[in-house]
């Protein structure tokens, strides 16, 4: 189980090693940039996580990485990692845009407890911002997110709203089956069929349904 992506800009590879080898142990999928100019080239476009970011980096310093970060994420956690201990130095690197600043050299177990705290925030946050800009219409066999409106059949409508009321849970197949009151047409084959429908009309709409291995569907 991933309890999250974390991303390491640190230029010290021994950090590097031993922070992505613990978070990794910890169920935490791990990247890591050596120094600005790496991060930039070759950070996914569509990176969501939480972010180590070292000071003094070859180049350009983590203080100005945090800043050019916060422009389009604004809610992600940053971490500022630092030897630097004055008290108007770490006033200067939360001010950057950091949600929380890391003295060298640190507790690993410390670390992860802060990272655990951040992610659960994180994760309120998406999906109280989420639910808040969608609206269930039953009798229109539709809803609407973000301003636009999904069509439905009544076959989709069913599945979509319960993997709605199961937001971020995974729902079987069998569950699902269940929904449609005996109706015997209704085979784990028809719900993969409505899945892969549902999936292109809720796309624009920036939903997904993941595929859980083992135990079915999960809207997200």
């Amino acid at each position: 189980m991933c309890l999250g992506n974390i991303c390491i800009i640190e230029d010290e590879q021994d950090i590097v090693e031993t922070l992505s080898c613990y978070l990794e142990a910890n169920d935490y999928k791990v990247i890591s940039f050596c120094s600005a100019e790496d991060y930039y080239q070759n950070v996914p476009h569509d990176f969501e996580g939480l972010y180590l970011v070292d000071w003094n980096l070859p180049g350009e310093p983590g203080l100005d990485i945090i800043a050019k970060i916060r422009i389009e994420d604004k809610i992600s956690p940053i971490f500022m990692v630092s030897a630097y201990t004055k008290n108007e130095e770490i006033i200067c690197g939360l001010k950057s845009g950091a949600d929380d600043y890391i003295t060298k050299p640190f507790s690993l177990d410390e670390l992860l407890v802060r990272i655990g705290n951040a992610n659960k925030k994180l994760s309120l946050i998406r999906s109280d911002s989420e639910l808040s800009r969608f609206k269930l219409i039953p009798e229109a066999l539709t809803f609407i997110k973000d301003g636009k409106t999904v069509n439905l059949t009544q076959r989709e409508f069913v599945i979509f709203n319960k993997l709605y009321a199961e937001f971020n849970k995974a729902v079987s197949r069998d569950s699902l089956i269940t929904c449609f009151d005996n109706d015997e047409k209704m085979t784990p084959r028809n719900i993969d069929v409505h899945i892969f429908s549902l999936r292109k009309k809720i796309k624009e709409v920036n939903f997904r349904i993941d595929t859980v291995w083992g135990e079915g569907y999960k809207l997200t």
